[in-house]
């Protein structure tokens, strides 16, 4: 039997063994069958006092299986105390009058007294009523449990053997009153139960317990025929003897080196056995320990054998390719790359079996990867060859480097944009200085001459050049502090934002005659980083109030806000100059002016409204209208 599961099988077997024998002999002693008597008297050695007591004793060990704990008690209290008023009968030479006191024997099949149960019986009705009534009072074993389960076993086994070898002794302890072969039967099963059953916390092995039994019943054994044997000589006056030794020191001699024999046996399985334990824990612990690392690992670890078929994957690899372990274990490993790699890995393992030529083995390399779900990635394979007994499996190491070669590629473009931004910021700072300058000498020139009305046009225009130079360094400020800005999530209401960036845009020339509409509910808020959305929004709005129709009879502006599919998408739309087709891919670019000659910006509006969007976890998009265009910027909804 292995596994708790299948002890507690035991202990059920043994109560119910018991409760059948016991409603059997029950049965039998209130029918009376004399003829069947007559014929076989040994079906009769249990008597009806026994056969109750095994009837209780069986009914309370299921019991107490079922988790019920004074019901079981009173019984196993029960049974012990008439084992040892049977005893005391036999000790003391009394007559308690239990013996017929439920049932008055109708056949006499030799023993004692009628319905007087052998001393061994008695004294085994003591051991498991005791043991079993501690297990219940307690809901534990203990070592006196084990202990008292083992007598019982010890004594019930002598006398199912002394049947078995005609040994009388064994089971007649007192002439005539002898343990019967049911009820020796029943109390193995009892005492085995109490022996192997639930005994895990008292630190002894079953294994042991099992060879100190069998020895302990084979020395006693042979105790009791070397008894035999001296009672036999002094019945009937025989004597063995040869020459200078007799037959008793022979087999004085034969007990004790086949006892020793024994004993060593005993011993040597008993410490085979725990180092065999000890070998198969702590190789179990190892193998644990590695499973642990390798299914815990971040890498991707695959074994496959020479025909390229999976033996093992680890949690990463079901992680990494979305394949669960069973479907990719028994296959193709193949079946995990694109082409051109899953076409050619068959012919590679078969070239590197017959030439050695490695070209992934013991080298590593960058490779493509396909996931369940089709899409290709970029990994980074290490593969080692292993030899394991006699056998060449390998091992590969992959992990997932989309990431990294994503944040690669972004640092690329950002190196460009970077490169971009810096040659042209340089080139449009340049420019109005230099223009200044040259003003600056003309205005001289005419200041010397007189000519005030030219003075006052360079002036306006030297002006106009600074306007410029100061717009583009507040944009120059707005991308950086976009960039290295930290700040805290905080609750921002729409409506008063969007309000006040109106108001901050009535500087500006032909605003007035534009009409703006601030749709956003009162109610809407969003958790975000106040100062970026404050950027997001007054970009937005800038854009739309620069890139007006003049020659449109009503311009209209209209901002609106919403929530959708867990995000808020804001919206700001114009009846204005739009977006020419050809031209709409170069939106959200940088240094990038549409409209060259309606408005003299920077062109770094857009771009700062489309990184200031990603910044905050969001996206900026543009709609083309019939007449106008529609910006929208769409952010996580952290309400």
């Amino acid at each position: 039997m292995n596994g708790q599961g299948s002890w507690q099988k035991a202990n059920v077997a043994a109560g119910l063994w018991c409760v059948a024998v016991g409603v059997v002999m029950l049965t039998l002693w209130l029918a009376e069958p004399a003829a069947l008597a007559a014929r076989h008297p040994a079906l009769f050695g249990m008597k009806f006092n026994a056969a109750l007591a095994f009837t209780a004793m069986g009914s309370a060990v299921l019991l107490a299986g079922r988790g019920f704990r004074r019901l079981p008690a009173a019984l196993f209290l029960m049974v012990f105390i008439y084992g040892a008023l049977a005893l005391a009968q036999h000790l003391f030479g009394i007559d308690a009058g239990i013996d017929t006191l439920l049932d008055r024997p109708f056949v006499d099949i030799g023993t004692s007294r009628p319905g007087r149960i052998a001393p061994n019986t008695a004294l085994c009705f003591m051991l498991a009523g005791l043991a079993f009534l501690q297990r219940a009072l307690q809901g534990r074993s203990g070592m006196l449990q084990v202990a008292l389960g083992m007598a019982c076993v010890i004594i019930a086994a002598a006398a199912l053997i002394g049947y078995a070898i005609a040994l009388d002794f064994a089971h007649d302890w007192v002439r005539y009153t002898r343990m019967s072969f049911q009820s020796a039967s029943c109390f193995v099963a009892l005492g085995l139960v109490l022996v192997f059953v639930g005994t895990q916390t008292t630190g002894y092995h079953r294994i042991a317990l099992a060879g100190a039994l069998g020895l302990v019943t084979y020395l006693l054994l042979l105790a009791m025929t070397y008894y035999e044997l001296a009672r036999y000589e002094k019945a009937f006056g025989i004597t063995f003897s040869s020459s200078d030794s007799t037959a008793r020191s022979t087999l004085s001699s034969l007990v004790l080196i086949s006892g020793a024999l024994y004993s060593a046996l005993i011993a040597h399985l008993y410490i085979s056995s725990r180092r065999a334990r000890r070998m198969a824990g702590e190789l179990a612990e190892s193998r644990a320990r590695l499973a642990a690392i390798i299914d815990n690992a971040v890498d991707g670890i695959v074994t496959i054998d020479e025909r390229g078929i999976v033996l093992s994957v680890n949690a990463a690899c079901t992680r990494i390719f979305g394949y669960a372990p069973e479907e990719m274990v028994g296959r193709n490993v193949k079946m995990l790359m694109p082409e051109p790699y899953h076409g050619e890995h068959d012919g590679y393992l078969s070239g590197y079996r017959r030439t050695g030529e490695a070209k992934i083995i013991g080298i590593g390399r960058e490779v493509e990867g396909r996931r369940r779900d089709g899409t290709v990635f970029p990994l980074d394979l290490a593969v080692a060859r292993v030899e394991l007994n006699g056998a060449t499996i390998y091992s590969g190491i992959v992990r997932d480097i989309s990431e990294r070669k994503a944040n690669e590629q972004a640092l690329i473009e950002a190196n460009a944009e970077l490169e971009e931004f810096a040659y042209r910021t340089s080139h449009d700072l340049r420019s109005p200085i230099a223009s200044s300058l040259g003003l600056l000498g003309i205005s001289r020139e005419m200041m010397a001459e007189g000519d005030m009305a030219g003075l006052g046009e360079m002036l306006q225009r030297m002006e106009g050049n600074f306007r410029r130079l100061d717009h583009l360094i507040q944009n120059i400020i707005t991308v950086t502090r976009t960039r290295l800005l930290e700040e805290e999530d905080r609750p921002v209401g729409l409506r008063a934002l969007v309000s006040e960036a109106v108001d901050a845009l009535s500087h500006l020339d032909d605003v007035r005659r534009i009409r703006i509409e601030n749709h956003v509910p009162p109610e809407l808020t969003i958790v975000s980083k106040p100062s970026k959305f404050q950027v997001v929004v007054g970009n937005m709005l800038s854009n739309a109030v620069k890139y007006h129709d003049p020659k449109e009879a009503e311009p209209a502006i209209d901002i609106r806000a919403f929530r959708y599919a867990g995000k808020l998408r804001l919206s700001v739309e114009d009846n204005g100059l739009g977006v020419p087709p050809a031209s709409r891919h170069l939106l959200f670019q940088m240094f990038k002016r549409l409209h060259p000659n309606r408005s003299f910006g920077s062109g770094l509006g857009l771009y700062i409204l489309k990184k200031t969007a990603e910044s905050l976890g969001g996206t900026a998009l543009y709609e083309a209208r019939d007449k106008g265009s529609r910006f929208i910027v769409e952010l996580p909804d952290g309400e």
